[in-house]
């Protein structure tokens, strides 16, 4: 007899995704009521009713989302990960009234953690690291734009790039790594920094195209880190040297950055919180270099312009949005924050929050595979505790995410997977949960009641 099309016979499935309150999958195709994903062997399979997908597939496993949100996993396009510790004294004379340049002048900023990443041992830093990309992930980021940038020496520099790709291979996190020697001028070359263009031009950028460690190359051009002038010096070299190009461009000064990466055909230009009019209609003309707009840092910095979303995004300038976590101007790894300050300062709709850091950050990477939910040879998604993708890209870092890029593994019978554990019980909280009520302790002996007496809470 013939199996109709309808069976699930033959049908392999890893993972069905199932109780979903919506799915966001980007796909015009998907059903709009869709609440279930199948997935096998990494990818998506298709995206649907379950009881659609229950006769399509057998799923080795299950996974119930529980009214949650499955999205596309989310991709962070602009992320400083490799730093040894915070810069917490800054956000101190930040509320004195001193402002980014002048804290760098003082020799915080970019230079304290330069200090930091050049003495720290590499082991120590991996596992730093690896914790930085553990907390991305659980507030859903599956794959990052990760760079060096706090090295600024050859050797620190490539020491950077060998700690992403170690804390990449220990955490699952997909990467795409950028060279970011052209972060600032260090200390030592202060005095000429000529001679640290000539250095990137001449050693540390071909080194790192030869160790292959990096995809990309990027440069901060800006008052006090690189004119304009070294900073198309460095991006013609980079270029010339097959590496993509991403530029840190008009955030506090318009020096020409923005029209220069254009001219170049850069992957993108990031921050824009002072773009002028030419940048923008350079930009428009285009089509082809990402608006990366970094709507918390000014949060972080206190600053009151903005990047100007709704005229880039008028003019048909393609964006994302990204986190820029780093350990100084924007000391968040959430990507849910992110989108909530793009709805509250830029003015972006749920919606373009939402994909501003799934299909659109993947995109500005060349991940074509990645940030959308379609039928794809790789794909990550992430289940949310909001109920709503409106929800979802309107709450700030208490978002919780479940991510996922591999199928669970089959048993003899259907493996059911809890979504979204909740993280232990830290505090007061936790200190009274785990002490036995005073019901259960009646007629217990007193030395015994004592024992469930903590001398302080955890914390």
């Amino acid at each position: 007899m013939p199996v109709p099309p309808e069976s699930n016979e033959d049908q392999p499935c890893a993972l069905l995704v199932h109780g979903a309150s919506a799915v966001v999958s980007w796909d015009p195709e998907a059903p709009v009521d869709a609440d279930a994903v199948a997935v096998h062997g990494g990818r998506v399979l298709a995206v649907g009713r379950a009881s659609e997908l229950r006769r399509r597939y057998t799923p080795a496993g299950e996974l119930d989302a529980k009214g949650g949100v499955v999205a596309p996993g989310f991709v962070d396009a602009h992320v400083h990960p490799v730093f040894a510790s915070g810069r917490a004294e800054e956000f101190d004379w930040r509320a004195q009234g001193v402002d980014y340049l002048e804290i760098a002048r003082r020799g915080g900023g970019i230079l304290s953690s330069v200090r930091a990443v050049r003495a720290a041992p590499e082991d120590a830093l991996t596992d730093t690291v690896v914790g930085h990309f553990r907390r991305m992930m659980r507030h859903g980021t599956t794959a990052c734009e990760a760079k060096s940038g706090y090295g600024l020496d050859p050797e620190s520099e490539r020491k950077s790039l060998r700690v992403v790709a170690a804390a990449a291979a220990r955490t699952g996190m997909t990467v795409y790594p950028t060279f970011l020697g052209a972060h600032t001028v260090p200390e030592e070359h202060r005095d000429v920094p000529d001679r640290y263009v000539d250095l990137l031009c001449e050693e540390m950028l071909p080194q790192a195209r030869e160790d292959g460690i990096a995809r990309a190359a990027d440069v901060f051009i800006e008052q006090g880190a690189f004119t304009l002038e070294q900073g198309r010096r460095y991006c013609e070299r980079a270029k010339e040297l097959g590496f993509a190009l991403r530029v840190h461009a008009d955030q506090f000064h318009a020096l020409g950055a923005v029209e220069m990466a254009v001219e170049l055909e850069a992957e993108s230009v990031d921050h824009l919180e002072a773009l002028t009019d030419a940048g923008l209609e350079a930009l428009a003309m285009s089509g082809r270099t990402w608006a990366g707009l970094l709507p918390a840092v000014p949060h972080f910095l206190r600053q009151k312009a903005d990047a100007p979303a709704r005229k880039l995004i008028a003019a048909g300038v393609p964006w994302f949005v990204a986190t820029d976590f780093n350990p100084g101007s924007c000391y968040t790894p959430s990507l849910p924050e992110a989108a909530h300050f793009a709805r509250v300062r830029l003015n972006l709709g749920a919606e373009e929050a939402l994909r501003g850091v799934t299909e659109f950050a993947a995109a500005s990477l060349g991940a074509a595979d990645r940030g959308h939910l379609r039928p794809a040879p790789q794909e990550t998604w992430s289940c949310s505790t909001c109920r709503t993708p409106s929800t979802s890209a309107t709450r700030s870092a208490r978002t919780r995410c479940a991510p996922w890029s591999r199928p669970a593994r089959s048993s003899s019978s259907r493996r059911r997977c809890q979504a979204l554990p909740r993280p232990p019980r830290r505090g007061p909280a936790a200190a009274r949960a785990a002490r036995p009520s005073r019901r259960s302790q009646r007629g217990a002996p007193r030395a015994a009641r004592r024992a469930h007496a903590p001398a302080a809470y955890p914390g």
